[in-house]
C-alpha cells in the first residue's frame, strides 16, 4: 500500500513540475492572458475559477489511479533458469540492464539516466518464476515490450 501511495505522490510531483514549466513558458512567451501580472496573481486567478479547481481535481484523481493503471503483472511461458541469457538479451535490446539477480527473480532497470529520472526510479521490470512459467512485473510500457520480446528471444536461442 505504501508503494502505491509513494508512486501516486511521485507522479503528482512530476505532473506539477510539468505544469509549472508550461505556465512558465506561457508567461515567458506572452501567450498567457496574465503574462503581465505577477505569478501570485496568475495562481490566484487560476484557483479563483471553477475550471482551475476542476482541472486540479482531475489531476489529483488521475494521480491516485495512476499506479493501478500503469503498473502491470503479465505471465508468459518459459523457464527462468534455462532461458536466462535470452531474457537478458531481450530486455537489453529494449534499453534495460540487469541490476539484481536472485534464484527466482531478475530485476532490470533502464540504462539511460534520463529515462530513470523521467520514471523517478519506477522503471524496474521484474522477471520471476511463477506456477505457469515466467511472470513480468513493472511499468506497462516496459512489461508489454518484455512480454513480446522474451518469447521471440527464447525461440531464437532454442534454434
Amino acid at each position: 500500500m505504501m508503494n502505491y501511495i509513494f508512486r501516486s505522490v511521485k507522479y503528482l510531483v512530476k505532473l506539477l513540475l510539468l505544469l509549472a514549466a508550461i505556465f512558465f513558458l506561457m508567461r515567458w512567451s506572452g501567450t498567457s492572458t496574465l503574462a503581465a501580472e505577477s505569478p501570485e496573481a496568475f495562481l490566484a486567478s487560476y484557483f479563483a475559477t471553477w475550471r482551475g479547481w476542476l482541472f486540479t481535481a482531475a489531476v489529483v484523481v488521475w494521480c491516485g489511479l495512476y499506479p493501478r493503471i500503469e503498473f502491470v503483472r503479465r505471465g508468459i511461458g518459459g523457464d527462468l533458469g534455462g532461458n536466462k541469457l535470452a531474457i537478458i538479451k531481450a530486455l537489453g535490446a529494449g534499453g534495460m540492464t540487469l541490476v539484481r539477480e536472485t534464484e527466482n527473480e531478475l530485476l532490470f532497470r533502464a540504462e539511460s539516466p534520463l529515462r530513470r529520472l523521467w520514471w523517478m526510479g519506477d522503471d524496474g521490470v521484474t522477471v520471476s518464476r511463477s506456477a505457469t512459467g515466467l511472470e513480468i512485473e513493472g511499468p506497462r510500457r516496459f512489461a508489454m515490450e518484455a512480454q513480446h520480446r522474451i518469447p521471440a528471444y527464447i525461440e531464437r536461442e532454442q534454434r
